[in-house]
């Protein structure tokens, strides 16, 4: 049996957050010495990842791609392209490697289908920096779903040392997920939002390749595990 993956945030809970949101289209508070922004000060597991390519290593999104059926990147209207490399530094995100981009999913009617990604990994200097990375991730995301409906948040772990997956139905009813998770000392941070599924809307059949609860799960259960396991084996080689 498929366990479920989410419990619902309860309201009182959200008064507790210290942190502001960081939505996709506003970018991370990446600011501060926790986020890793330093230099990695010769420290060779942050110097390995900070010099990735993130779209190389993840393979451009190509799971992801077949899993949600995306069609097109770097464009909410048509299909082709694909998703965009980001370094250290970048202005969406300074303290991550990421490959990112506008997706398009399909088009019913005349209307496109479409969204954003993010997908981040963020090398830290120490596991108790990584803690607090993840920490205070998990935290913005759970204050930003708290602003909206149908907020849950539930926690997940092996392989991971942490992991937390946040969901909520943002404005025009987007469905919006972070998936936020730590190995050792690396982050790794999934933010993705896309319009709703128009084929649902009046009751036809679906229009999307995939529901937003097998999305997560798939995420949790299948691509994330690929992922730790791909970006351990490299780091092995200077750890």
């Amino acid at each position: 049996m498929k366990r479920t993956l989410f419990k619902t945030l309860a309201a009182t809970g959200s008064a507790a957050l210290l942190l502001s949101g960081c939505g996709m289209l506003g970018g991370d508070d990446t600011s501060g010495e926790a986020n890793g922004g330093d230099d990695g000060g010769g420290n060779a597991v942050y110097d390995e990842i900070a010099s990735w390519n993130a779209c190389e290593v993840l393979g451009n999104l190509q799971p992801i791609t077949e899993f949600m059926g995306i069609q097109g990147y770097g464009s909410s209207t048509s299909a082709g392209g694909d998703p965009g490399n980001s370094e250290i530094g970048n202005t969406l995100d300074p303290a991550a490697v990421g490959c990112n981009g506008l997706i398009y999913l399909d088009v019913l009617d005349g209307i496109p289908m479409n969204g954003e990604i993010q997908v981040k990994i963020i090398p830290t200097e120490s596991e108790e920096q990584a803690a607090t990375v993840y920490e205070e991730r998990v935290s913005a995301a759970e204050s930003e779903s708290a602003k909206w409906d149908e907020a849950e948040s539930e926690e997940f772990g092996d392989p991971w040392d942490q992991g937390t997956i946040v969901s909520w139905t943002g404005d025009t009813s987007q469905p919006n997920v972070q998936v936020i998770a730590r190995d050792g000392q690396w982050v790794f941070h999934i933010d993705l939002y896309h319009t709703q599924d128009y084929g649902l809307r009046g009751g036809s059949e679906p229009a999307l390749a995939f529901t937003d609860e097998d999305l997560n799960q798939w995420f949790v259960d299948t691509y994330l595990p690929e992922v730790n396991q791909t970006v351990n084996d490299r780091i092995a080689e200077v750890a």
